[in-house]
């Protein structure tokens, strides 16, 4: 038995899953694929003969994004930068993915603070940067406007 206790992605950018059962349990228990350098520590509890495992890493992925005063979860890809990666080198990334998960292209690129070089509304690719708080720390995401009315809450600035 493998249960999953929470698998979620932290106000860091951090994706976190951790599962406990009942006999020894590594990485590829885990319900989904861990990427090269997740920090992973394991233990167990002797006395109720449960194993625990918990996982974290840079979350690079397509998630639901949820804020206060939205209707409704936004479908989007976050992506938590690594030190020295190049903003232009990972939207590039980020629009490949999102494609696959969406069979689309998006139309905005969220970050808290842009990089200097970048202003409110610069285009890349057709992609549109804006500033917003709701995105975590070093983090990008992605997504598409049309679906959620972010056409309005973007270009407010």
């Amino acid at each position: 038995m493998i249960e999953v206790l929470f698998n979620d992605v932290t106000l860091e950018g951090m994706r976190r899953v951790k599962v406990v059962s009942d006999s020894p349990i590594d990485a590829g228990s885990l319900p989904v694929v861990t990427p090269a350098g997740t920090s992973m520590n394991t233990w167990s509890d002797d006395l109720l003969g449960l194993h625990y495992l918990e996982a974290s890493w840079p979350c690079r992925e397509a998630i639901s994004i949820r804020c206060e005063g939205w209707p409704c979860a936004r479908e989007m890809v976050l992506w938590k930068l690594a030190p020295g990666e190049r903003v232009s080198e990972v939207l590039t990334k980020m629009e490949g993915l999102f494609g696959e998960r969406f069979r689309t292209f998006p139309d905005y690129a969220f970050m808290r603070r842009l990089p200097k070089t970048v202003d409110h509304g610069f285009e890349v690719d057709d992609v549109t940067f804006c500033e917003a708080d709701w995105v975590p720390p070093g983090c990008i995401a992605v997504g598409k406007g049309e679906h959620y009315g972010l056409e309005a809450m973007a270009l407010q600035k």
